[in-house]
C-alpha cells in the first residue's frame, strides 16, 4: 500500500499542473496499480499535497502582495488591481460549481467523453504556437475568459492549467503573466474544494501511506510547476498537445 501511494503521490503531483487532466490520470493510475484502498481519505491528502506545492512555489509572490496592501503608491494599486482581477475571474468557476457541478457530472460522466474533451484541450495547446507574445496586461475582458476556461475544466479530460494559460496566450497576454495569473487564479478554487472534502472524511487508516502520498504530491508538484514554467516562457506549451492527442487517440 505505501509504495502503491507513492505512485499515486507522483501522477498527482505531475498530472495537477501539467496541462493532462490531473482527475484522469489519478482515476486510471488507481486502476492500473489495482488499488482502491486509498479512498477518499488518501485523494484528500493527495490533493493538499499539490496545494501545498502551490502555495510555496507563489509564497513570495504572495507575501509580496499581502505586504502591498499596508502600503501606498504604484505596487498597491497593482495588486489591488490583480486581486479583483482574479476576484472577476473566479465568478464563472463559483457559479458552475454552484449550480451546474452536479449536472454536467452527470451527463459526461461516461468515459466516452473523457477523449474528445483531452483532443479539444489538445488543439487549443497546439494553437498557442501560432500565437504571439505580445506582453499584453490582463483587462477585465481578459479575466472573465479565463475564469470561463476555468469552468470549463469541469469537463472529464479537460485541463485548467491547460485551458487557462493557453487562452491567457491566445489573449496575447505575456508568458510569465499567464503562467502566473492562472495558479494565482487556481488557488481560491483548490482550496475551497481540498475544505468542503474534508467533511467526506470517515476515517484516516495507517498515517504512513498518507503522510508518504502527501509528500510524493508535494514534491512532484513543486519540480511540475517549475517545468512548466520553464515551458512556458520559452514558448513550448504547445508540445504538450501532442501528449494529449495521444492519450485522446488511446482512449
Amino acid at each position: 500500500m505505501v509504495w502503491k501511494m507513492l505512485v499515486l503521490g507522483v501522477v498527482q503531483g505531475a498530472s495537477e499542473f501539467l496541462p493532462i487532466s490531473s482527475s484522469g490520470h489519478l482515476v486510471l493510475a488507481e486502476r492500473l496499480l489495482e488499488f482502491k484502498e486509498a479512498g477518499l481519505s488518501g485523494v484528500i491528502f493527495l490533493h493538499f499535497g499539490t496545494l501545498v506545492a502551490l502555495i510555496v512555489f507563489f509564497a513570495k509572490r504572495i507575501a509580496g502582495i499581502i505586504r502591498s496592501l499596508f502600503k501606498t503608491g504604484e505596487e498597491r494599486r497593482m495588486n489591488l488591481r490583480l486581486i479583483l482581477l482574479i476576484l472577476i475571474a473566479s465568478i464563472p468557476a463559483g457559479l458552475v460549481g454552484l449550480l451546474a457541478r452536479e449536472p454536467i457530472e452527470r451527463v459526461f460522466a461516461e468515459p466516452l467523453y473523457v477523449p474528445f474533451f483531452l483532443l479539444g484541450t489538445g488543439i487549443l495547446l497546439l494553437l498557442t504556437r501560432l500565437g504571439k507574445d505580445r506582453n499584453r496586461s490582463f483587462g477585465i475582458s481578459d479575466a472573465l475568459l479565463v475564469g470561463i476556461a476555468q469552468a470549463a475544466a469541469i469537463l472529464p479530460g479537460a485541463s485548467r492549467s491547460g485551458l487557462t494559460i493557453a487562452t491567457a496566450l491566445l489573449l496575447g497576454i505575456s508568458s510569465e503573466e499567464a503562467f502566473e495569473f492562472s495558479f494565482l487564479l487556481s488557488i481560491p478554487a483548490v482550496l475551497a474544494a481540498n475544505i468542503l472534502e474534508l467533511k467526506d472524511i470517515a476515517g484516516l487508516g495507517s498515517p504512513l501511506p498518507l503522510i508518504l502520498g502527501f509528500l510524493a504530491s508535494f514534491g512532484v508538484g513543486i519540480l511540475a510547476l517549475w517545468a512548466l514554467r520553464r515551458l512556458v516562457i520559452s514558448r513550448k506549451f504547445w508540445l504538450f498537445s501532442f501528449y494529449c492527442f495521444a492519450v485522446g487517440a488511446a482512449s
